[in-house]
């Protein structure tokens, strides 16, 4: 599990306190206000059109290269002309972010989080002070500006109701969203100059969370590639790895998204088909249909349960992760549900606390590649360090002899983790040597294996393409739909 324990942050909060952060990097230069229009690529790079929407001024900024981190609607994304695999939901959500300290009817049942309701509305808690944001179910073609805001709350804490009335001390925002998965066909030009990460490369319904978890997963995974070729060591199979990482993540999650909703989608057509009443009557059917939802949602709670879809991830396949050919151990078997600590090539490097129970293993990690070495003369280090010395790859060796609990958790002498703390190789089990130059060449993209089929994950590219995703499918406003699932046609 994490090295950290969980920690609930509103969006809000965090992007406030992640814009100072970044004002004040002395890295980044930030132009607030300004947007992308269109690039063109020349020699050596990119050549960038960026507006300043204050005063209509054209910018023009060259770069090595371009990451569109630009959200569901990115032009980065149409001016690479890549298709938008998916199709959105037959319906749409009113939100209201609004203030209210009348916690006698808020917290009625108590403090929580998320309350879905039978009617398929939706409340957050965004601080169990007095922020909330609530959500509302509406048509397509409902002008949700017309909307009371004030009302629409109040139906929402009604639920399958009449409106439960609060005082609303302020209303922040209003909007309107549409529950939406899709992904990107390409996630980068043929010539690596250009790369979608984040959003702009795939969307998925707020259900399970996995939104920002796999667009920080796609930046990590770029990051670390983009700055190993800038700086030199690393080779070009770095660029062309990404794709092949990240997208069957991204396939896998936005899927898994989808079932989650269908799960609160499931009972809310059920209420719907029973008709007006039901479920409040006092009524053996209205008690059976209670029981059919209890049931139902308790037998599908994977939403803030799937480990293993958050932690277990792994990157098989990939021509920049090297397998033991010879490895007679099974790997470990995935699954949703459960996250199973492994070092298995490609999977993201457990972390386990040293034997005075405070410091993480993660804390001995390097910027760059690090080599974990349990053996007692540190043989495998030594190997490493003097081939990656030869190829002038930054490694920080981590000599471990006497950590018998973290090298039992670990199952490997040593293990070969890369900037993004996922695992580029580890040690045979029944030899004491390997070809190291060759596992550094591999690892640092200057060589590649060949993309294995295990790198498409259970969501093969075309499996999309021919039916859909098997739960609700996605896709953003701007983008013509190309694809729907089953319950869409």
């Amino acid at each position: 599990m994490p090295r950290e324990p969980y920690q609930r942050c509103s969006q809000a909060i965090f992007e406030a306190w992640l814009k100072k952060k970044i004002q004040t990097e002395p890295l980044i230069d930030s132009h607030f206000g300004w947007k992308f229009d269109a690039f063109t690529e020349i020699e050596g790079g990119v050549e960038s059109i960026i507006i300043d929407t204050a005063s209509g001024e054209n910018h023009i900024v060259r770069s090595q290269y371009l990451a569109g981190c630009d959200g569901a609607g990115s032009r980065v994304r149409k001016n690479i002309k890549s298709e938008l695999l998916g199709g959105p939901t037959p319906s749409a959500m009113y939100l209201v972010h609004f203030k209210s300290r009348d916690l006698s009817k808020l917290q009625k049942q108590g403090q929580f989080w998320h309350i879905f309701f039978t009617s398929g509305s939706v409340i957050i808690s965004q601080d169990e002070v007095d922020t909330w944001t609530a959500h509302l179910p509406i048509s397509l073609d409902t002008d949700w500006k017309s909307l009371d805001p004030e009302e629409a709350i109040h139906k929402v804490l009604g639920g399958s109701h009449a409106p439960c009335h609060i005082k609303v001390d302020e209303v922040l925002v209003c909007s309107s969203w549409r529950p939406s998965i899709a992904f990107a066909q390409n996630y980068a030009t043929e010539s690596l100059r250009v790369f979608l990460a984040g959003d702009s490369a795939h969307q998925n319904i707020p259900t399970g969370g996995y939104g920002m978890n796999t667009a920080v997963g796609d930046s990590f995974d770029l990051g670390w590639k983009l700055a190993a070729v800038i700086n030199g060591w690393g080779g070009s199979h770095l660029l062309r790895s990404y794709e092949i990482e990240r997208k069957p993540v991204a396939i896998r999650n936005i899927e898994r998204s989808g079932v989650h909703h269908k799960v609160h989608q499931d009972y809310t057509e059920w209420i719907a088909e029973a008709g007006p009443g039901a479920l409040t009557s006092s009524t053996d059917e209205g008690a059976a249909l209670w029981e059919r939802i209890k049931t139902h949602v308790l037998s599908h709670d994977g939403e803030n349960k799937d480990h293993g879809v958050e932690l277990g991830y792994r990157y098989n396949g990939s021509p920049i992760v090297v397998e033991d050919a010879h490895d007679t151990e099974a790997e470990p078997e995935w699954n949703y549900r459960d996250y199973v600590p492994s070092t298995w090539p490609g999977a993201r490097a457990p972390h386990v606390y040293l034997d005075n129970g405070k410091t993480s293993i993660f804390d001995h990690f390097g910027p760059a590649f690090t080599l974990v070495d349990f053996t007692l003369d540190g043989r495998w280090a030594a190997q490493f360090d003097a081939i990656a010395s030869q190829l002038q790859v930054p490694l920080k060796l981590v000599p471990l002899p006497l950590q018998q609990h973290a090298r039992r958790v670990w199952g490997r002498d040593a293990v070969l983790i890369r900037p993004d703390d996922h695992v580029a190789w580890r040690s045979p089990v029944h030899k004491e040597e390997d070809d190291i130059e060759r596992v550094l060449k591999i690892a640092t993209g200057r060589d590649a294996l060949e993309p294995s089929d295990k790198n498409t994950s259970d969501y093969t590219l075309e499996s999309v393409k021919k039916s859909g995703f098997t739960g609700t499918v996605g896709n953003v406003g701007q983008t013509p739909v190309k694809q729907l699932a089953a319950f869409q046609k």
